[in-house]
């Protein structure tokens, strides 16, 4: 038994090794996953997502409002000169 750890112990101590980085990342990763879950729960990113959509469209109708009312504004003011 002896004999087999002195020749193998590179081998054991990598494979040692190896479990406990694999260890570490599946605690990571089922950790991640739970935040991530978490915030596809309250949807956050699609109402996000959402609302921006929402606010450039306003922004547009907006600017467009003001464009329309900067050519009445030109066209009153040309028929009155």
């Amino acid at each position: 038994m002896e004999s087999l750890i002195r020749d193998y112990w590179h081998q054991i101590i990598a494979l040692v090794g190896i479990v406990v980085v694999a260890v570490k990342l599946w605690a990571s990763v089922k950790e991640l996953r739970k935040d991530v879950d978490d915030i596809t729960k309250r949807d956050t990113y699609v109402e996000t997502t959402k609302l921006r959509a929402e606010t450039d469209m306003h922004e547009k109708q907006i600017s467009a409002l003001w464009m329309y009312c900067n050519k009445l504004r030109d066209l009153f003011s040309k028929e009155k000169s």
